[in-house]
């Protein structure tokens, strides 16, 4: 019986020493489909971080843009103002 027991475990380390060797082992068709999937990954992927990244700059600008022209458009009113003012003062004056 202890011989039986004994020829079971030398078959199961036996058979766990074949498994660990071929799971150890690269194969060249492994390393190349893993080198396609990784391929195709960032194919999928780098174009849209690159556009992401790009119209997230554009927006930083056109929000600039818009805080400039809110800025212009209210300096312009104070300018009218001003004008408006000075003709009147003008106006009264001769």
């Amino acid at each position: 019986m202890q011989n039986i027991v004994n020829e079971k475990e030398a078959l199961l380390n036996s058979l766990e020493n074949v498994f660990l060797e071929k799971d150890q082992n690269i194969t060249i068709s492994l390393a190349l489909s893993l080198g396609v999937v990784i391929f195709f990954v960032l194919f999928l992927f780098i174009p849209k971080i690159y556009l992401s990244n790009n119209i997230y700059k554009e927006s930083i600008q056109i929000d600039k843009l818009q805080k400039e022209y809110l800025s212009l458009k209210n300096e312009n009113v104070i300018l009218k103002s001003k004008i408006d003012k000075l003709k009147y003062q003008n106006g009264v004056t001769h």
